[in-house]
């Protein structure tokens, strides 16, 4: 019986394994897309565990003061580094001075870790003779590849104390010497003799560590370590291993793919709708012929097996390619953020392991396995009378109306105790409510007054003050089924139109909203897959383009008025308190300085400042003269009603350097007005005058001007061989927007693949009723109906099934972007919605231009002649 089983089902398999191929494609979305996102994962965790040989060994873990940030380091404690020697699980110690700094070659600059050491220590860690002497250094096959240096190459170091020359010693090829940081988010290293920098440096301010037992072992090692010296420890090599970020972008992708991945689902319960109605005769009459019940669903099974094996395969395989071009679009959005940095990502390549794919094709066929044998095991289970009738009418009879209304009973149920309970997912409870009623009454008047109810119902409640993404998601989720609640009442009063006027001049229309009308299931889940798929897309380009738009109006005359900006670098404030000079080329200057005000950041601005800084958010101009005065200041409120509670009155906290460096001081301020801070576009909540600007506080300096664009790149050179860091700030937005619509791009080529599955479905709801309906296609061309309208009725059939799914997305992606944009607009105070009217109408021109395509194909069929049309169905 096992030999007939199988041989059952592979001649159905090889039989109709053609007019399956076109949902083989939308079947292996999910394998495809889950391949790519895990072989992200694997991608990085592969370059991660490389980079062990390539930037650490032997280096697997380091201590540090605990007072440390990144400017300001502080020296460990002899006796610390005794300890350090001393502790069981410590095979060799380095002791070293580490800091930021910055690298000239030629035209060239390189911000990097600079790493002084004493040449005996460094060649006992490494276990290997290192020629390291005083003005020669040793520097990272990293630096050395992006600034073309070789061996006795004249270099420039500079650490914030002046310009100093140094001559290249040597290439670190590989481990520590090719060391890139503990995140590896460093260009590279420079290693230094400690005595051409002992009087700038602190000496050790962290001590690497070479640790015995595996990586898995080193976090508890660390964690010893730390509360035994009372340090900072950090076990490199395993937070990199097990850090969440390292697998963030492989599950963030899959999420993302999340609704193409349900869109295919929606599809598979499509064709096995399908596949059981087309086998009802093979199984009644195997029944009838003595074969088993269980026998009879194995052989089904085993078929449909066949199928989504052939469909895991192909997705898996194309899952390989798409996990190449998201690591390009990766690597490309990085380069533009990251740009002026240096390499940061430039050796990652691509890995995928066979495990990954098995998983990922494995994963992507569970749920359509399950449909498939739940499908199979509710037709097997009748009689082979109850199997030959099953599929000749619907059951709308007394029983499923029962069904209905109790289901409908128990989803409102569900709501009301949801909503009572979890208050948080209230909206996810009345949508249960809505859904429930309908199914009671199950009447078209009833969806559009709940559709309707629902949608202003949202639209008009204000979030949460701490909004979250669920809120978010129950949000959208409203605004899509109440699109589709009011959208069937919608179609009810279509149809009434079209039979009344359409049918009575057009035969093709009449015939296609005629089988419309009569497949209502599966024209609906076709649709419910364009909708959802649409729906994603209208958001994804709706919002990012409202968030453009608000950044580029805000910023459009600068950063109050100055479009270039230059920061003191703080390493610099340790060595001295000097002001910014202003280079040759800028124009309207203004002298801004930071510091810390307790926990919030306090702004010292000089006369130019309050004389000519644009704030387009002033009710008037009274505060400028008064911030004049010592002791005066203006802040910063977030929420409406706040600011009343503010002016008046009189602060006092401790002002200081945010990085710790220098004194500190108390000082009370009056409060003299306020001012949004959602509207300011900086985090700086106090703002006062330089004349109460404390003297003992190391304040960071910051230069604000004009400048032509002509003279951008002269005058960034010229602070950067000054070591600060000069901001343009149309350049740094425009690379903003690059990286935005790049990431924009990439998230809309994922939902890509969920159309996929709904051209996959329409062409083979097009292919399968061409091929059902072969006989009616030879009754019509038979009594002189040409073959073009039969074409066309196929045709329009199709179109008005996505077009109710397209609508409907379209409807509801607008509400739910509008209802996004609004949110993020309140988080700043201000902002006005829009709509990307033409961008939009072009992708919607080429999702039809597809879909036309793609139900055109099956018609070929219809232009047979009516004796070859009215032949046996295949």
């Amino acid at each position: 019986m096992t030999e007939s089983i199988f041989k059952i089902a592979f001649r159905n398999f090889r039989m109709h394994i053609k007019t399956a191929l076109v949902l083989i494609v939308g079947i292996g979305v999910p394998a495809m897309l889950i391949v790519g996102g895990l072989s992200i994962n694997d991608t990085i965790a592969n370059w991660i565990t490389s980079s062990f040989s390539k930037n650490f060994d032997p280096a697997d873990a380091f201590v540090e003061n605990r007072r440390n940030n990144i400017f300001m380091k502080m020296a460990l404690d002899e006796q610390v580094v005794s300890s350090l020697k001393d502790f069981p699980a410590v095979e060799k110690i380095l002791p070293v001075s580490e800091t930021l700094g910055r690298i000239e070659f030629g035209e060239k600059a390189l911000d990097c870790l600079i790493i002084a050491l004493r040449p005996e220590d460094l060649q006992s860690f490494l276990g290997e003779r290192i020629e390291l002497s005083e003005r020669r250094v040793i520097v990272s096959k990293t630096i050395a590849d992006f600034l073309n240096l070789s061996r006795n190459s004249e270099i420039i170091l500079n650490i914030g104390a002046g310009e100093e020359r140094f001559v290249v010693g040597g290439i670190g090829e590989e481990g520590f010497l090719n060391f890139r940081g503990e995140n590896l988010h460093y260009a590279g290293t420079v290693f230094v003799h400690l005595d051409d920098l002992s009087k700038f440096v602190n000496f050790p301010t962290r001590v690497y560590l070479n640790l015995h037992g595996e990586i898995k072992e080193h976090q508890l090692i660390v964690d010893e370590l730390r509360r035994s010296l009372n340090v900072r420890a950090v076990a490199m090599k395993a937070n990199l291993l097990n850090s969440p970020a390292t697998k963030a972008l492989g599950y963030l992708t899959i999420a993302f793919s999340g609704f193409s991945i349900l869109a295919s689902f929606v599809l598979v319960y499509l064709f096995a709708q399908s596949f059981v109605e087309e086998r009802t005769t093979v199984m009644a009459t195997l029944r009838i012929l003595g074969m088993k019940t269980h026998h009879v669903a194995a052989t089904l099974l085993i078929e449909g097996l066949a199928y989504l094996i052939v469909s895991g395969i192909f997705g898996g395989a194309l899952g390989i390619f798409l996990a190449r071009y998201l690591l390009n679009r990766f690597l490309a959005t990085t380069s533009v953020f990251s740009a002026g940095f240096g390499p940061v990502f430039n050796d990652v390549k691509l890995h995928v392991s066979p495990l990954t794919v098995f998983l990922g094709v494995s994963a992507g066929l569970i749920v359509p396995v399950l449909i498939f044998a739940r499908r199979i095991l509710q037709i097997t289970r009748r009689s082979p009378v109850q199997m030959l009738s099953a599929f000749q009418s619907e059951p709308r009879s007394f029983t499923f109306g029962k069904f209905r209304r109790i289901v409908g009973a128990g989803m409102c149920v569900f709501g009301i105790v949801l909503a009572i309970t979890l208050k948080s997912f209230w909206l996810f409870g009345l949508l249960s409510i809505f859904v429930g009623t309908f199914l009671i009454f199950f009447h078209p008047a009833v969806s559009l007054v709940l559709g309707i109810v629902a949608i202003v119902l949202v639209s008009y409640s204000a979030p949460g003050e701490a909004v979250s993404g669920w809120e978010i998601l129950q949000r959208g989720a409203v605004f899509f089924v109440g699109s589709w609640l009011i959208f069937i009442y919608a179609i009810v009063l279509m149809r009434k139109f079209l039979s009344k006027s359409l049918v009575k001049t057009s035969v093709s229309s009449f015939i296609a909203l005629s089988y419309v009308e009569r497949n209502l299931r599966n024209s609906f889940i076709i649709a419910s897959m364009f909708s959802l798929i649409v729906f994603v897309m209208t958001i994804v380009v709706t919002v990012p383009h409202n968030v453009q738009n608000f950044v580029q109006d805000r910023l459009k005359n600068g950063l109050f008025g100055y479009d270039f900006m230059v920061v003191r670098n703080p390493l610099k404030l340790i060595f001295s308190r000097s002001e910014i000079e202003v280079a040759e080329g800028l124009t309207s200057h203004s002298r801004v300085y930071i510091a810390e005000f307790e926990n919030d950041l306090i702004a010292f601005v000089d006369e130019n400042f309050l004389k000519s800084a644009l704030v387009p958010f002033e009710t008037n101009e009274e505060w400028r003269e008064r911030l004049l005065e010592p002791g005066k200041a203006i802040v910063g409120f977030s929420q409406k009603g706040e600011a009343s509670n503010l002016v008046g009155k009189t602060v006092t906290r401790r002002v200081k350097s945010p990085f710790r460096i220098g004194g500190t001081r108390v000082m009370d301020f009056e409060i003299v007005d306020a001012f949004d801070m959602r509207k300011a576009m900086v985090p700086v909540k106090y703002v006062a005058s330089i004349n109460s600007m404390p003297k003992e506080v190391r304040v960071i300096p910051v230069l604000l001007a004009k400048i032509e664009p002509q003279k951008v790149a002269e005058v960034k050179k010229f602070y950067s061989k000054l070591f600060d860091f000069p901001i343009y700030i149309n350049e740094e937005l425009n690379r903003l927007f690059t990286g935005m619509n790049m990431l924009i791009q990439t998230a809309i080529a994922l939902l890509y693949f969920g159309l996929i599955s709904g051209f996959s479905g329409i062409a083979f709801h097009s292919l399968r009723s061409v091929i059902v309906r072969k006989r009616l296609i030879g009754t019509l061309r038979a009594v002189g109906m040409s073959s073009r309208s039969v074409s066309a009725a196929f045709i329009l059939e199709n179109i008005v099934i996505a077009s109710l799914g397209i609508v409907v997305g379209c409807f509801a992606g607008y509400l739910e972007s509008r209802d996004v944009s609004k949110l993020i607009f309140t988080l700043f105070g201000s902002g006005e919605f829009s709509f990307p009217l033409s961008n939009f109408l072009i992708l919607l021109a080429a999702v039809y231009a597809v879909v036309v395509v793609v139900v055109s194909l099956p018609i070929v069929l219809t232009k047979k002649s009516p004796a070859e049309a009215l032949r046996a169905p295949d």
